[in-house]
């Protein structure tokens, strides 16, 4: 296939958003009659129609459609790419907000904004330890401009960044519970414990970690409402309920009234870095990037 004309792609993916010849033309600063030579053209490369086209509407063919999903990440990625270079090249300054859930955060959040105040003196990072039970209302009310968040998450105005860290399910109960001298439990036996309710936080992440039922179908009774991390874990000790942790965060909350179990069969725990759409930065990419290598070398030395 002959190399693509620049501009093609770029014009392909904004009108993909767009659906609008109009709309696109200004966006990329020519006519629409350049904007329909260059989608006839790349429709010619790959051999057959892009869009459906009628005097009322634009629509992605399904062929549309598929190019967008396989070339939208590749796209994106050179772009985050060439930002990262040019920040890097003028350095990266100002104030960074970030919001922190648990120990575990809280210390690799500080690790981070300290190698990317070495790289970068002018930078600062402020973090900010969050309630559990706030969800993603800090980021919401605009107190923090990006913050951890456990997966899995599926809200329409939050960018979901990459897997940073994983850690495995752990049941913590109180120490009298009879889970607690068991070397695992399964996920059959969460119908044995009372599950704190954690009904503040997003729906996606309540079925993961909150889940109704057993995969049997057999019901999980639910305890009381716990709305941060230190909450939950005193309600444990109390015997009132239990919980699942991941193992890093837990070996940050040690306690004499607690016992954690490993869960066999039970999904991995997942984090990373959200922020709302439209808000990135280079500083906040800049972070990200650290982040992600001090998640990594966590992970490493703790696993």
């Amino acid at each position: 296939m002959p190399l693509v004309e620049p501009g093609e792609l770029e014009t392909f993916l904004i009108l993909a958003e767009e659906l609008h010849f109009g709309r696109t033309a200004r966006r990329r600063q020519v006519t629409p009659q350049r904007v329909s030579q260059l989608i006839r053209a790349l429709e010619r490369r790959v051999g057959g129609a892009l869009f459906e086209r009628t005097s009322r509407r634009v629509a992605l063919t399904d062929l549309g459609r598929k190019l967008h999903a396989d070339l939208h990440p590749h796209y994106q990625g050179i772009r985050d790419a060439l930002e990262s270079a040019a920040a890097s090249a003028r350095g990266v300054s100002g104030t960074l907000r970030v919001g922190y859930i648990n120990a575990l955060w809280g210390h690799v959040f500080v690790e981070a904004a300290e190698t990317l105040h070495m790289m970068q003196p002018g930078t600062q990072v402020i973090a900010q330890e969050l309630l559990a039970g706030d969800a993603l209302q800090p980021l919401r009310d605009g107190d923090v401009d990006v913050m951890c968040a456990g997966y899995p998450l599926d809200e329409p105005d939050v960018t979901i960044g990459p897997v940073l860290l994983q850690e495995r399910a752990m049941l913590v109960v109180n120490a009298d519970h009879p889970f607690a001298g068991r070397e695992s439990v399964s996920p059959e036996d969460l119908a044995a414990v009372r599950l704190l309710s954690a009904p503040t936080m997003p729906a996606a992440w309540i079925r993961a970690r909150c889940p109704d039922a057993t995969p049997s179908g057999v019901p999980i009774p639910r305890g009381p409402v716990a709305t941060s991390v230190h909450q939950a874990l005193a309600l444990i000790a109390l015997g009132q309920g239990a919980f699942i942790f991941g193992d890093q965060c837990m070996s940050y909350h040690r306690h004499p009234r607690l016992a954690t179990v490993p869960i066999s069969d039970f999904p991995m725990i997942e984090w990373g870095l959200v922020h709302l759409d439209g808000a990135r930065t280079p500083l906040l990419e800049a972070f990200a990037q650290v982040l992600a290598a001090v998640a990594h070398d966590h992970t490493t030395t703790s696993g």
